[in-house]
């Protein structure tokens, strides 16, 4: 099935994927586009609390453990150079 453009966030920022995902968001796919930059994709429709938590990113009054989010990166990090 296919999911609905509109719900659908994208971001190439490798923090604010972090952040996202150590507020307990899951990763919906990564792409790889043409010019080497990866792009995260994470599902509005399932995480109604993903527009709050990017806005407190950008805010800067996002909170988060530290070792959670080098964890996130280096996760992150493994989908984008291990497939």
């Amino acid at each position: 099935m296919r999911k609905d453009v509109t719900s659908l966030f994208e971001t190439s920022s490798l923090p604010l994927a972090g952040a996202i995902i150590c507020s307990g968001i899951s990763l919906d796919s990564v792409v790889k586009n043409p010019d080497g930059k990866s792009v995260f994709i994470f599902d509005r429709s399932n995480n109604p609390g993903l527009d709050q938590v990017i806005q407190d990113f950008w805010k800067k009054s996002l909170r988060t453990e530290p070792n959670a989010f080098w964890e996130a990166i280096r996760f992150l990090k493994s989908r984008i150079y291990g497939g």
